[in-house]
């Protein structure tokens, strides 16, 4: 029964994805996606109640149909992408593709012993990546049934291609399930290829000459990380005869794990977008904000996280390891400090999503029971908080035409349900008590020891805090209250949005139940004594705590003041010149007061050539890391 949920949830989204194709009349498509979305939506809160993990699930009456398909699904995939790289011209896809079907065929056809490995591997982590898939994933589905409609209406789509549009996007949900709960390493290349691929169609879907352009990055990028994944897998079973990740888990020999290792992060790298390889996630912001959403802050990215904490036991305590922490720690005060130089709110949300994967990263290499509790509950609060950002971000576009920070200014005033809402989940990044800067501030402790990391990591959160007040700012500046104003949202929008605010705070409020029931046993089953401690909203670690509650308490009194002295005044025209100090300038025969962005110190093309430059050499080191 179990095995089948399993099998259910990965098989399910791809068969409901294929039958969206062919529907065309747009109200029972909807209902039909909804139903689907509830469906993944009610298994993965079943296997979260039922699972008794970690185990291994195995369905034998299965297991031949999916092995073939999946080999078959293997050659089918590779094709597929050489004809779509000669189509578009994008040769080094085509050159990636050939490097991932030359050695893909040897060894399944001359190296690889047919033998029947256990389907499923599940731990707490695979369960804890599967709600975010699944609830976070359909919430942005549900969203984008509002969106679209306005996006096609907008760009005069006819006749529309929201059956393909959400066709991938629930292929691509089954995927990522196949990716966690996999344990054969070969099931997880396929579904991981999948992912790949349905980037590239997603990024592209518009069909624009950018779209296409940018897509076709994405491709050749992501293709590169499947090679690097292929050869990790190649080199494990050349090494240990064996395909499945559990018996990989159990492996006390490591005398050859280091290589494989090295490759298998070099693969997620190129997923979770890090240096020199973030160009990808950047350009996929052309995509419509849905998939922003679903593929690029809140799943997708985290694939690379999820497979390098998966494997995170094995490099513990060795150079690479180390390594890999520096590498992570550049990545998030590189990305960080770009980020300051930015007003387009989605290239903000692009370079914060590549800044905090770094820091998850960091956190792994680091490698401490506490540092790996912190990554997993950064995987965890980014993925809410950071789709929610990218929805607002999505709803504000459609009304103001525009997503500069810039044109924000008094947004409160304007459209107030949204700007609240983006204003909490702007908070819930970057404010206490809220779990990602209680995440931070555990990872900031455990790397007190290493001053180099430390320091990085604490000039990072510092430019993250620059970043989002800035943008905080515009959103509420001249706040006040029109008791006329009201602000249309469009239903399946609001559903998304008032239901991810909610995850996002109720989660920060849980924060020591959420430790207690899924983060600690997953430390236990990496066989890591554990240091950090959670009860009644309070963590705490030997070197010291932090306290949940009465910040809360705190931070609710002064929303509660700041509401009633903004009810209270009145709107104020202001007839005197103001004093500008030279700063300023005239536009319209008025005054526009712009933030600084910095540009002059924090040139994005200038520094990102450095920046690729230094990541580079850092990936160099890690190599050297494996090999030693």
């Amino acid at each position: 029964m179990q095995s089948n949920l399993l099998l259910l949830s990965v098989v399910f989204p791809i068969i409901a994805g294929i039958i969206v194709l062919f529907l065309r009349q747009s109200s029972i498509r909807k209902v039909f996606i909804a139903t689907s979305l509830g469906v993944i939506v009610l298994l993965s809160l079943i296997m979260l109640a039922t699972l008794k993990v970690p185990d291994i699930f195995n369905s034998p009456a299965y297991y031949n149909g999916m092995d073939l398909a999946i080999k078959i699904g293997d050659f089918a995939l590779l094709f597929y992408v050489l004809y779509i790289s000669f189509k578009i011209k994008e040769w080094r896809a085509t050159f990636f593709a050939v490097l991932q079907l030359v050695p893909l065929i040897y060894f399944e056809f001359f190296m690889l012993k047919e033998h029947e490995v256990t389907m499923f591997f599940v731990d707490e982590l695979s369960i804890i990546m599967n709600l975010i898939i699944s609830i976070v994933g359909s919430l942005i589905a549900i969203y984008a049934f509002g969106y679209m409609d306005h996006h096609e209406e907008e760009k005069h789509v006819s006749p529309t291609k929201q059956p393909r549009f959400f066709a991938i996007i629930l292929v691509f949900l089954g995927a990522m399930n196949g990716v966690v709960f996999s344990n054969n390493l070969m099931w997880i290349y396929f579904f991981w290829e999948i992912t790949t691929l349905s980037s590239f169609l997603l990024i592209g879907h518009d069909q624009t000459e950018e779209a296409i352009k940018n897509a076709s990055r994405a491709l050749w990028i992501n293709m590169m990380g499947g090679v690097a994944l292929l050869l990790g897998i190649i080199f494990i079973y050349t090494n240990y005869n064996t395909t499945s990740l559990a018996e990989v888990l159990s492996i006390k020999d490591a005398t050859y794990i280091l290589l494989p290792m090295f490759f298998i992060a070099f693969a997620a790298f190129t997923k979770s977008a890090q240096l020199p390889f973030q160009s990808w996630l950047l350009g996929a912001m052309v995509a419509p904000t849905p998939v922003s959403a679903l593929l690029h802050s809140s799943t997708m990215v985290k694939a690379g996280i999820y497979i390098l904490l998966r494997f995170s036991p094995l490099f513990r305590g060795t150079l690479l390891s180390d390594f890999i922490a520096i590498y992570g720690a550049f990545t998030f005060v590189a990305t960080a400090f770009l980020a300051v130089s930015q007003s387009n709110a989605k290239r903000i949300l692009a370079y914060s999503t590549v800044s905090n994967l770094g820091l998850m990263i960091a956190s792994i290499g680091l490698n401490t029971s506490s540092a790996i509790a912190a990554a997993i509950l950064l995987l965890i609060f980014h993925a809410v908080s950071k789709a929610l950002l990218f929805l607002c971000v999505g709803t504000i576009e459609q009304h103001i035409g525009s997503r500069d920070i810039e044109d924000m200014k008094g947004l409160i005033n304007r459209m107030p349900v949204t700007a609240e809402i983006t204003f909490i989940g702007i908070l819930t990044l970057m404010a206490a008590p809220f779990g990602m800067l209680v995440s931070k501030w555990l990872i900031i402790e455990v790397a007190a020891n290493q001053i180099l990391i430390s320091i990085i990591l604490a000039i990072g959160s510092a430019l993250t805090a620059l970043y989002y007040t800035r943008w905080i700012g515009n959103l509420l500046s001249g706040t006040y209250f029109s008791p006329h104003l009201e602000e249309h949202v469009n239903p399946t929008v609001g559903i998304s949005l008032y239901s991810l605010t909610a995850i996002a705070i109720a989660l920060s409020f849980i924060v020591s139940i959420l430790y207690n029931m899924l983060v600690m046993p997953q430390i236990l089953t990496m066989k890591m004594d554990v240091a950090l401690k959670a009860v009644r909203g309070y963590l705490y670690t030997p070197a010291g705590g932090f306290t949940i509650y009465p910040i809360f308490i705190t931070l609710g009194i002064a929303i509660v003041l700041s509401l009633i002295s903004i009810r209270k005044s009145t709107k104020v025209v202001v007839k005197t010149t103001p004093y500008t100090a030279g700063l300023n300038y005239i536009e319209n025969n008025g005054y526009n007061v712009r933030n600084y962005y910095l540009t002059t110190f924090a040139n994005e093309g200038t520094l990102t050539r450095y920046f690729n430059y230094v990541s580079i050499a850092l990936i160099a080191v890690i190599l050297g890391g494996a090999l030693i």
